[in-house]
């Protein structure tokens, strides 16, 4: 009769290898889930950064839109520029705004508003 006193080294790299397995797995799922925090961060702000600008153009008026592109200062740095067109509506313009990452760079997000004019 043979005598079972444990497990084979056969038996031991299985488990480190389903071990190893899982915890790259899990590894893996944190980054990703740090990486979409932070995207959904920037996006974030940049939308309270046109809603912003937005705002000041309402309280201020748009007769110098030149003024109104910069950055937010950060971080991260995002970029701002303003766009305001006529409307067929008298007294309404369309107001957009849109963030980028790098000044003059791939749009991030574009913040779109009626308003009317004072």
């Amino acid at each position: 009769m043979k005598n079972n006193r444990g497990m084979t080294l056969l038996e031991v790299l299985v488990a480190v290898a389903v071990l190893a397995i899982s915890f790259v797995l899990l590894i893996r799922t944190h980054i990703q889930s740090f990486t979409l925090l932070a995207e959904s961060e920037l996006l974030n702000r940049a939308s309270l950064l046109g809603e912003s600008v937005c705002a000041r153009m309402e309280a201020y008026g748009w007769s110098d839109v030149s003024a109104l592109r910069g950055y937010d200062p950060g971080p991260p740095r995002l970029f701002y520029r303003s766009k305001v067109e006529a409307s067929p509506v008298p007294g309404v313009r369309k107001v957009t705004i849109i963030i980028a990452r790098e000044k003059g760079g791939k749009t991030l997000l574009e913040v779109t508003r009626w308003m009317t004019s004072r």
